[in-house]
């Protein structure tokens, strides 16, 4: 038998080599109830043409004689009926015609032995025919470019050899069955890898090879949006997808966690002010995600990406999770310095509303320990938090101090300060050193009826050392309060 070597398009490469359990040629396979004895035959069917005449043209319904044929001899009396009823459809996803290799051969002189080349053994005669499932076959002719079939680098031109998965007509048992190339285990493959090689650019090592061909070898894009969230990848769309007959095995969603998000600052700086872009962040993520942390009105990168319920893909579903910043101990108390200088930063995951539920919360609950109000005296005393971030000192305070009877009766009888008896005299030092909390139960007239200029004892409220122009010069009216004019002209 002479074999030819045919020149190839393309390294055969791909991931495709379980195709060959069942046989290379597409088109129709026989059924029937064991392979058709041919050796038995041969003196009755000395070219192959005779019964396959529809494989040097393609013509699909010549390809196999008509069950009728058989008949002719196997009538029951002289031989045994047989059963066979017709060829079936070959599932294959080898891209082979038997035309084109039969005018090959038959162009190189050897037109006797054209389809032994491939289905014989050359041993025995051209009628101990097999079914051409081995790599060898093909290899005879056509020089392999790589020691391994299953290719091992983003070039491997599969569709040279190999129609897509969805053309294949493949059971989802033989599609479950499929092996991965080397470079699929590769650790960081899903995480990155899989898209460089997926778009087919120069970074990605393809050199010009369709690259969507190559992963559609072993899969559809059904298999792509069960993760992608969004499908609307170019990637994606040159990707055949699955026809409505084949089944196909469920793919679990995987989301690695890429390098950049594990940064120290990511999760502050992965939506930086005025950014639109949102292609990277709609492959693993939908609205709801960031919704889990953002509230409305949400940002506009946030409002472009797909809602978990418009996409087939069940993205990475985040939960709401507190900044590093809010980990601390003491966070609850000093939260306030983050607060005021950034309000915005708070709005990105803070209403009001959920302020309101500490801030405006009662006396002795919400933000403050339980029984606090007994208590808070020396915090407010000391200055330990500030009050005023919260509360009107002037009215808030002043309206528990009045219902409780601590409250100031005049000049003499100072309430409040009733465990000082000398207290009057004594409360210039405490005035001096905390004048916000006197506020919190004395207006300004109760001062300068002693203070002012005006006042019984027009007592100067000033140290010696107090410098009477700088404290003009810098706020006229808080001098007013107490002057009726400018004190430096005589007033």
């Amino acid at each position: 038998m002479k074999l030819l070597r045919l020149p190839l398009p393309a390294a055969i490469t791909g991931v495709a080599l379980l195709c060959l359990g069942v046989g290379f040629a597409s088109g129709l396979a026989p059924r029937q109830e064991a392979p058709f004895p041919h050796q038995d035959h041969a003196g009755l069917f000395p070219v192959c043409a005779g019964c396959h005449q529809g494989i040097d043209n393609g013509d699909v319904e010549a390809m196999y004689p008509a069950p009728g044929q058989c008949a002719g001899c196997h009538d029951g009396s002289d031989l045994r009926r047989v059963t066979w009823t017709g060829p079936s459809e070959r599932v294959s996803n080898v891209r082979f015609a038997h035309g084109d290799h039969a005018s090959e051969l038959a162009d190189a002189g050897d037109p006797a032995t054209s389809c032994a080349s491939c289905h014989a053994d050359a041993s025995v005669g051209r009628m101990a025919v097999t079914d051409a499932t081995q790599l060898e076959t093909c290899w005879g002719c056509h020089a392999h470019q790589r020691d391994d079939h299953f290719a091992d680098a983003p070039a491997a031109e599969c569709a040279s050899c190999h129609v897509p998965l969805a053309e294949s007509r493949f059971p989802i048992e033989r599609i479950a069955a499929l092996s991965a190339p080397a470079d699929h285990n590769d650790p960081d493959f899903l995480a990155s890898s899989h898209g460089v090689a997926a778009a087919g650019d120069g970074d990605g090592g393809t050199r010009g090879v369709d690259a969507s061909a190559r992963c559609a070898t072993c899969h559809t894009s059904d298999r792509c949006v069960a993760c992608h969230v969004d499908p609307g990848l170019t990637e994606i769309g040159a990707i055949p997808a699955a026809p409505l007959d084949m089944e196909q095995p469920e793919w679990a969603s995987a989301y690695p966690t890429p390098a950049s998000h594990e940064t120290i600052s990511f999760q502050a700086t992965h939506a930086p002010e005025g950014s639109s872009g949102t292609a990277e962040c709609a492959t693993c993520h939908t609205s709801n995600d960031c919704l889990s942390c953002h509230v409305e009105p949400a940002p506009d990168p946030v409002e472009a990406l797909l809602s978990r319920s418009e996409s087939r893909a069940p993205g990475v579903h985040l939960e709401v999770t507190s900044p590093d910043t809010h980990t601390s101990a003491f966070f609850l108390s000093s939260h306030s310095n983050l607060a005021a200088a950034d309000p915005g930063t708070c709005a990105t995951c803070h209403t009001d509303s959920y302020c309101a539920q500490c801030h405006d919360g009662p006396a002795d609950g919400g933000y403050h320990p339980t029984s606090f109000v007994s208590q808070h005296s020396a915090d407010a005393w000391g200055r330990s938090s500030e009050c005023a971030s919260c509360h009107s000192t002037a009215a808030f305070c002043r309206e528990c101090h009045q219902e409780s009877g601590l409250v100031s009766q005049g000049r003499l009888e100072a309430g409040y300060h009733d465990a000082e008896p000398l207290w009057l005299l004594r409360h210039g030092g405490a005035a001096r050193q905390s004048l916000e909390s006197c506020a919190s139960c004395h207006q300004q007239n109760d001062c300068v009826q002693c203070h002012g200029v005006l006042g019984a004892y027009r007592v100067s409220p000033h140290t010696a050392d107090f410098d009477a122009e700088a404290a003009w010069a810098q706020s006229p009216r808080t001098c007013i309060a107490c002057h009726t004019s400018n004190p430096l002209g005589g007033g």
